[in-house]
């Protein structure tokens, strides 16, 4: 699990940076796990959710890992390091995710983009 800095956006200024590093389409942002850096694309989990949206908003703060293999603790570091993927969510009690985007006047939580061209 690495740390990192808490980013303040606006929801614009949020759009524009997924914008200018994926794309468009909203499937083909990828986003980092904070705990076990895991990266998916919001396309990675349109297979568990009925619409594409819901799809898009697990994908800003949930692992894949909630949903792709059998669920163990995402904190259980009985093998010494996070099991990847994980299962994290970022709306829980413990919240690390680094991105907060003031979204309608609320704070929305939100994990880090992942670098251009990652695979994930």
């Amino acid at each position: 699990m690495t740390t990192t800095a808490v980013t303040n956006m606006t929801h614009e200024e949020w759009l524009a940076e997924a914008e200018r590093r994926f794309g468009k389409d909203p499937a083909d942002w990828k986003f980092v796990c904070p705990v076990c850096e895991n990266v998916a694309a919001a396309r990675d989990f349109f297979p568990f959710f009925d619409e594409k949206g819901q799809a898009a908003q697990a994908a800003t703060n949930e692992c894949i890992g909630r949903h792709v293999k059998p669920r163990r603790g995402a904190f259980d570091q009985s093998k010494g390091e996070p099991d990847k993927p994980c299962n994290y969510a970022g709306y829980g009690l413990i919240r690390l995710s680094p991105i907060r985007v003031i979204f309608e006047g609320e704070e929305v939580h939100s994990f880090a983009f992942a670098d251009e061209g990652s695979n994930g």
